[in-house]
């Protein structure tokens, strides 16, 4: 399966110091459905096909890659949050953690929304601003020119 980065990408952009994780926890099968699910909508099949091509590195690294790194974490963070052992589901806890856990982890989940949100809409914004350059991109089809949501409100354009 052909990605346009890698696990290790993944870590490096979407996760800040000392927040270690192993690469090998990053499936390429997380990837592949962030960029179906993010990237896709936003970049259109040409573009994606000439990213994934080895074409316009530089809005790769600079403006795809940190978006589908978000984009990625995001999708896994909730299975981070909790782990699966032979006897099941495993959450750690404490006296009165239960509830300060849950804001923690509908806060955090929250922030990289938010985060992936704002890196999506500078890819879409960079692409659109800069179409000439990139003639496979079709601003008509990019999902996030067309639409957005705002605290909840979902607005057409």
């Amino acid at each position: 399966m052909k990605n346009l980065i890698t696990n290790e990408q993944v870590i490096s952009l979407a996760f800040g110091d000392g927040e270690y994780l192993s690469p090998e926890v990053i499936l390429d099968s997380d990837i592949a459905a962030a960029e179906a699910r993010y990237i896709l909508p936003v970049v259109g099949t040409e573009l994606y096909n000439a990213l994934l091509e080895g074409s316009y590195k530089a809005l790769l690294n600079d403006f795809v890659a940190p978006a589908l790194a978000m984009s990625v974490r995001t999708m896994i963070q909730p299975a981070l949050n909790v782990r699966t052992g032979q006897a099941g589901l495993q959450i750690s806890s404490s006296l009165r953690a239960d509830s300060s856990t849950k804001t923690a982890m509908q806060t955090l989940q929250k922030s990289l929304r938010l985060r992936r949100q704002a890196l999506l809409k500078r890819l879409s914004n960079y692409l659109n601003n800069n179409a000439s350059e990139f003639p496979e991109y079709e601003p008509s089809a990019d999902a996030l020119q067309k639409c957005s949501i705002n605290g909840g409100y979902v607005q057409m354009y």
